[in-house]
């Protein structure tokens, strides 16, 4: 169920190839979701207008799929952001900015 449930989802996202979610892009490839299991990360380039977006299609899906995203599991980790952006990202997303994120069990 779960490498279903990660394949119906990485398609999602790799469809939306618009202009609200942009992936983090390195030579001629663009990634936006890396998963294992349960545990998915995000990678996104301008978080302040991009993260709202994806939030926003965590929900649908979720609402499709009949899953419910648990926003406690959930954090982000920014880069060359200031203290004031990431204030206005935590207010936009509903979540908490960290510092470090521990994925499957690597700090």
């Amino acid at each position: 169920l779960l490498c279903f449930l990660y394949y119906r989802w990485k398609s999602y996202i790799d469809g939306l190839d618009n202009l609200n979610i942009k992936g983090l892009r390195v030579k001629k490839e663009e990634f936006k979701l890396q998963a294992f299991a349960d545990d998915m990360v995000f990678f996104i380039e301008d978080p302040l207008e991009t993260g709202e977006h994806l939030m926003n299609e965590l929900g649908k899906y979720g609402e499709v799929a009949g899953l419910k995203i648990n926003k406690q599991k959930m954090k982000l980790l920014s880069k060359n952001l200031t203290k004031l952006q990431q204030i206005e990202l935590e207010e936009k997303t509903g979540l908490e900015t960290v510092k470090k994120i521990k994925y499957l069990d690597i700090w």
